[in-house]
């Protein structure tokens, strides 16, 4: 129970490794508006002009290479798709999907591909060169890639996009390092190298250990600059590959040692200390500056390779899962999933029985819609069970899942909610949102902040629809009881509460008592409350409300005779935007929200008891929300309407001309929450980020969770749409509280909304608590615009951390040991701070912690265990969530989470990838230039075979039509036929273990003649020249004709008079 002191033996080599990672090519945020190089890696004489390519850009763009060819071949469900050249990610999506449709979800996946790619450089994983073809170990790496490659694929067919999109962008990452790192492009080649990453496909003509590589640059005696002629020509006539050594390199916590007395080549710059040993300088192309890239020169012809090369793994993801698959990974979808989880026990009978007939109208709903929810899940819970998850793109499977139920058991009062929540939130895609319904209290309140921390990471918004019964009164715990009003509102375990009341007892941590948060008081009052629930239980409802509004949501509540209607607000959601957003109102409040150009439709949800509520448009319409009257304007419409529940929806587009200011004035008559949110592209996205400097090679890293009040902090503000939405300017971003108090305002160096914006944020100025960021401005038709984040963020006091990186795997009953480090982070106590940590995942598997409570001094770190038992009915190839949270003495709460694959033993695993023979090919011979191409077919037999678990899915590409065969063939042939103008075809061949194999069938190559031949162009130019000549020549005769006129003109008028008088 006690402190653990510094670190030793073998898990105190994990914190050794840390000290300097080492990759290549940067993750992001070496050049910030107004504070320009954070790190101090650039030379004085750079160009900020010039093109730098980090792993975000990278990614960025081979992205929207691969989702434009998708949308190019895929037509949409409405209209068409026009391409046009020099389309961002945004209007290709605009294209696609609509302007109307938000690519929030989109560019949300986009940015955790490229977080996670920016992540192999940080801690462990950016010492270790097998992660990134560092320390000529290409081998080593190589089989990093190909090993990872089918837990990414079967975690994308399992529907765990999150962990899918982790384990991609680690891959990414290595995969792009090749270039920077290694001499590939330095031996002449034009072209990626398509072997990387490949399983079966080993990297070849690699320098052996006892070949040198490198001779000493022609630079100062510090090694620091450019260095462009360094590789020894040998290596370069054999076409040897060969990697830079770091000085900071470390594989399993040993340093990696440059060799002595071998000629080897050095990563290079100035954060390299090996750049000094044997040959001087480094090879090196992250940056195009020669300060910190001996070979800068080449950085744009590395990034082209590095984009290309992803561009071509993305294309092998998408042909191993299939295109469906593949766009609702990437987020490529406009409405959001739809997630129901119910209650079972006897006394949710109305409640079965309303989503039963919910179920059945999102049946009609979906074979109308366009674009209707992108999946359906649905998960039951009961007392002492929960689930299973049915999930579906079918909403009938969903009905059928409910209308197999029936209500029953039960008996304490008390129900297992957070549990289904956990296994519905990892199985959940992100942006989804979540249904709860109960009558009942928490009954395992200890996973309460498991599941907050799932819904934060994946953007998902939860809304508890609570039944109660008039007896028991309001739901959050602040009852009209003597004996209730002081409940805590920091939910813990009851040994991790005995625990902080003992630390507070003793006196050790003083000033430092468990503080009491903003309490989330009763949602409606009930003057004469005839029974009430026992301490723990009305605590254990206060979690719904906080759960709720943690997450960007409502808690709402429901009389037992008006389910049914509640129930209504299942249907027609979509991806929405916050306007505004105000939780725990109890006052009377008039509100007034701009509506923007942008807006297609809003939505007003209010919920508690309220006297009056009115909302106002900007010509002087009226609509009373307590009053059901669907009729009351054009384009208005009740959504749902209860004694405790107002929400509305607004057509814009058939109110055009209420563009501007709508007012709502309500007057609750107990405490009530206000959410307004719109169907808009516009939206923002506010991401944390910290830049770690401690490396060879710094970049902003994301906070994975919450903000911590003692480090560096950089607030990136995404403005969704803004490549199509014409906005004016962005005015201001500012902080926000649960009350509406406007905390901080944080400047913006630019008012151009089109940039990726970071703003310095000063965490240690904050006070703790929790906030939402608000950004204002103007859109193009010079209209204020205003929108707010949903979710909340916290200010904590400690920084969680997985050091071997969040990447797990682990065959049916193994025992795992995970490691993990805490942080004390708290900058305003210079004494000791107290932690309370806790583990679990997502399918309530048996984890366990070495300590559960830990004290540390400011700024110390301490390496816990977690061991987790795999169980051993696990399928293989199925996903899994490790959730560790700590909370302090001071009540907030950090989270960090791991991704878990299931592999099959050892024995049993398939790691061997099909085959492919080429069993003919007719030739394109004299049918290879543009005009002769068209003219003639060419056709090539191809035999595939696979020993192991069998073939699962082959593609081509260019692609074509793949014979129908039996998944899980050992043998299967197909003929493949184009045009001689594609006279190469790649198929790619998966087996049933996710095993890639790639067969490139080459029949020549295109032959581009050149239009002119050099005399003609000759010729051409002299004309052109002449032509010049002549133009000029006729130009001037032109003006000195004019002149004469003139002259002459002038003369005549002076002689005129002259003669007259005469």
């Amino acid at each position: 129970m006690g402190r653990r002191g510094r670190n030793s033996g073998p898990l105190g080599l994990l914190l050794l490794a840390l000290a300097a990672p080492s990759a290549a090519f940067l993750g992001r945020g070496t050049l910030l508006e107004r504070e320009g190089d954070i790190f101090g890696i650039y030379c004085d004489e750079f160009d900020r002009g010039t093109r730098v390519w980090h792993h975000r850009e990278i990614t960025r763009e081979a992205v929207r290479r691969v989702i434009v060819d998708h949308f190019r071949t895929v037509p949409p469900a409405k209209g068409g798709y026009n391409h046009r050249d020099g389309m961002t990610l945004e209007e290709a999506y605009a294209e696609y999907f609509g302007t109307e449709s938000s690519p929030k979800p989109f560019l949300s996946a986009v940015a955790s591909l490229v977080d996670a790619a920016a992540e192999a450089d940080a801690g462990f994983l950016g010492s270790d060169p097998r992660y990134h073809f560092g320390s000529e170990r290409f081998s080593e790496s190589q089989q990093i890639l190909t090993g990872r490659w089918p837990r990414i694929v079967k975690a994308i067919q399992a529907g765990d996009y999150s962990a899918a999109i982790y384990m991609l962008g680690l891959s990414l990452s290595a995969i792009q390092d090749f270039y920077s790192y290694s001499n590939w492009v330095e031996l002449g080649n034009e072209e990626f190298n398509p072997d990387v990453g490949i399983s079966g496909l080993a990297l070849s003509d690699v320098a052996d250990p006892q070949d040198g590589t490198c001779k000493d640059c022609s630079t100062d005696a510090s090694g620091v600059g450019a260095c462009p002629n360094n590789l020894l020509q040998d290596i370069l006539d054999a076409g040897k590959l060969t990697s830079g050594y770091n000085d900071g390199d470390a594989v399993a916590g040993r340093r990696v040692e440059k060799p002595r007395g071998i000629a080897k080549c050095s990563h290079g710059g100035s954060r390299d200390k090996s750049r000094n040993t044997g040959a001087r300088g480094g090879i090196n192309k992250e940056l195009p500056t020669a300060c910190f890239s001996p070979h800068h020169q080449l950085h744009e012809k590395a990034a082209q390779q590095a984009i290309q090369a992803t561009e071509y793994y993305l294309t092998l993801v998408r042909g191993a899962v299939g295109d469906d698959l593949f766009v609702r990974f990437l987020g490529l979808y406009p409405t959001p999933a739809l997630v129901l989880v119910l209650d079972t026990t006897d006394s949710m009978d109305k409640e079965l029985a309303a989503l039963v007939h919910t179920a059945s109208r999102l049946v009609q709903q979906h074979a109308s819609a366009t674009y209707p929810p992108a999946e359906y899940l649905f998960v039951p819970f009961n007392d002492p069970t929960y689930g299973p998850v049915t999930r579906s793109q079918r909403p009938d499977e969903i009905y059928q899942a409910l209308t197999a139920l029936r209500a029953m058991g039960g008996g304490d009062e008390a129900e297992l909610s957070m549990s289904a929540l956990r296994l519905a939130l990892h199985h959940a895609p992100p942006h989804a949102h979540v249904f709860l319904f109960t009558d009942a209290s928490v009954k395992d309140p200890e996973l309460f902040d498991a599941v907050v921390g799932l819904a934060h990471t994946k953007s998902i918004k939860v809304t508890p629809v609570l039944t109660m019964p008039i007896d028991y009164g309001g739901i959050s715990g602040r009852m009209l009881l003597p004996e209730i009003e002081e409940e805590e509102n920091v939910m813990l375990s009851d040994a991790a509460a005995n625990d902080i009341a003992e630390v507070m007892a003793e006196g050790e941590m003083e000033g430092n008592a468990v503080s009491q948060r903003r309490g989330f008081g009763s949602i409606r009052s009930k003057r004469a409350v005839r029974t009430a629930r026992p301490r723990r239980q009305l605590r254990s409802f206060s979690k719904y409300a906080e759960l709720a509004e943690r997450t960007g949501s409502q808690v709402v509540e429901s009389p037992g005779d008006r389910v049914e209607e509640t129930a209504k607000i299942v249907e027609g959601a979509a991806k929405q935007a916050v306007l505004w957003k105000d939780i725990g109102v109890t006052s009377s409040q008039r509100i007034k929200v701009p509506i923007d150009s942008l807006i297609i439709g809003f939505e007003v949800s209010v919920t508690g008891r309220l006297s009056s509520a009115v909302l106002t448009s900007p010509s002087g319409s009226r609509f009373d929300l307590l009053a059901r009257n669907n009729n009351a304007g054009r384009g208005y419409a009740v959504v749902a309407f209860t004694p405790y529940l107002a929400r509305v929806r607004v057509d814009m587009t058939q109110r055009p001309n209420d563009v501007g200011e709508w007012t709502l004035q309500f007057n609750p008559s107990d405490e009530s929450s206000v959410i307004i949110s719109a169907r808009t592209p516009m939206d923002i996205m506010p991401t944390f980020y910290t830049p770690d400097t401690s490396g060879n090679h710094p970049s902003l890293q994301r906070v994975a969770d919450q903000p911590s009040r003692s480090s560096d902090t950089y607030l990136d503000v995404v403005i969704t749409g803004v490549d199509t939405s014409n906005l004016r300017r962005v005015d201001r971003a500012y902080l926000k509280d649960s009350a509406g108090r406007e905390l901080l305002n944080l400047d913006f160096p630019i008012k151009s909304p089109r940039r990726n914006t970071y703003l310095k944020f000063p965490s240690r100025n904050l006070q703790a608590g929790r906030f939402t960021v608000v950004v204002t401005g103007v859109d193009g038709s010079g209209r204020s615009f205003r929108r707010e984040s949903g979710a909340q963020w916290d200010l904590v006091d400690s920084l969680l951390g997985f050091p071997l990186g969040r990447e797990v795997w682990g065959s049916p009953g193994d025992s795992l040991r995970i490691p993990v480090v805490i942080t004390n982070t708290n900058a305003d106590n210079i004494a000791q701070s107290t932690y309370f940590v806790s583990a679990y995942d997502a399918l309530g598997s048996t984890v366990s912690l070495d300590q559960k409570r830990v004290t540390l001094g400011r700024n110390e770190s301490v390496v816990l265990t977690v061991t987790m038992v795999m169980a051993s009915s696990a399928l293989p190839y199925t996903t899994n969530t490790l959730i560790v949270t700590a909370i302090s003495n001071r009540g907030d709460t950090s989270h960090t989470q791991a991704h878990l694959s299931v592999v099959p033993k050892a024995f049993l695993a398939d790691s061997t990838p099909p085959t492919c023979q080429v069993l003919s090919k007719t030739p394109c011979t004299g049918y290879l230039t543009p005009e002769t191409c068209n003219q003639r077919y060419w056709q090539t037999n191809v035999r595939f075979w696979d020993a192991g678990s069998g073939i699962f899915q082959v593609s081509t590409s260019p692609p074509s039509d793949i014979p129908i065969f039996v998944s899980g063939t050992h043998q299967l042939s197909m003929t493949y036929e184009a045009l001689c103008c594609n006279p190469m075809v790649t198929i790619s061949v998966y087996d049933t273990a996710a095993n890639l194999g790639v067969c490139n069938v080459d029949n020549g190559s295109l032959e581009v003649e050149p239009l002119l031949n050099t005399g003609e162009i000759a010729g051409i130019v002299v004309g052109a020249v002449v032509l010049l000549l002549l133009l000029i020549l006729l130009v001037v005769g032109i003006v000195i004709r004019r002149r004469r006129t003139r002259t002459e003109d002038v003369t005549l008028r002076r002689r005129g008079p002259h003669n007259s008088d005469e």
